[in-house]
């Protein structure tokens, strides 16, 4: 593997992560308005309405209240739409995580790959990160982590390869 394709790859899937995490929300926002749109008075549209006419003046005027159909199918739409994406990210999402994973695997030191896959694909913080490999390791001989810690031999890492 080269150099983009090493780190690179784990990046791209934290990358991917956020998207997916992104349209997720988007999506929720859009349901949420959909479903406003059909149970509330969001949905509703009202219009006066002349009913007759002698000379210029209405004989009388009626209030017609409806369903907004064109808005309603506009986001009816785009939901469709959002999900469609949310669905190829997602594979796409798949397609990066086995590839991380692949690289993670790949590599020699057992340490750095805990801390990898923790900030990585658990998307931990280098401090829960660093709680993460106390509890794996305890304190057997070892200074405890940190999250400097963790994140320097990180750089390290990622610097070396």
């Amino acid at each position: 593997m080269g150099e983009d394709s090493r780190i690179g790859i784990l990046t791209k899937y934290a990358d991917a992560k956020a998207r997916v995490k992104y349209l997720r929300k988007s999506i929720s926002k859009l349901e949420e308005q959909d479903y406003k749109l059909m149970t509330t008075d969001q949905g509703l549209v009202s219009d006066v309405v002349a009913c007759g006419k002698k000379r210029r003046k209405p004989l009388k005027t009626v209030r017609m209240t409806g369903y907004d159909i064109k808005r309603a199918g506009r986001v009816s739409a785009k939901l469709a739409q959002e999900r469609c994406r949310l669905q190829l990210m997602e594979e796409q999402l798949l397609e990066l995580l086995t590839k991380a994973e692949e690289y993670i695997e790949s590599i020699g030191d057992i340490e750095m790959r805990n801390i990898l896959s923790l900030y990585y694909i658990e998307d931990l913080t280098w401090v829960q990160v660093a709680a993460s490999m106390n509890e794996l390791y305890g304190r057997k001989g070892r200074k405890a982590y940190t999250g400097d810690s963790c994140r320097k031999k990180h750089d390290r890492f990622s610097e070396k390869n």
